[in-house]
């Protein structure tokens, strides 16, 4: 397994809850959720790959991101 460290600087806030649903009371995390980073990775490199690379790399399995820490 390879692995890649990153260093991430948020430009502004960011809020992320804890659970996706709308409704409710919702709890913030003090970390960038694996996969937030998933797909933001997604959002950028989907439109470069064809159909079957992009199933192949997104959802397989085979890229994984690990929650975002503070340093």
């Amino acid at each position: 397994m390879n692995r890649q460290a990153l260093k991430i600087t948020l430009l502004d806030d960011v809020v992320l809850s804890q659970r996706n649903a709308t409704t409710g009371g919702h709890e913030t995390l003090d970390y960038i959720p694996g996969q937030a980073l998933l797909g933001i990775a997604a959002s950028r490199l989907y439109p470069s790959l064809s159909l079957p690379q992009a199933r192949q790399l997104f959802h397989s399995g085979l890229l994984r991101f690990g929650n975002g820490l503070p340093a």
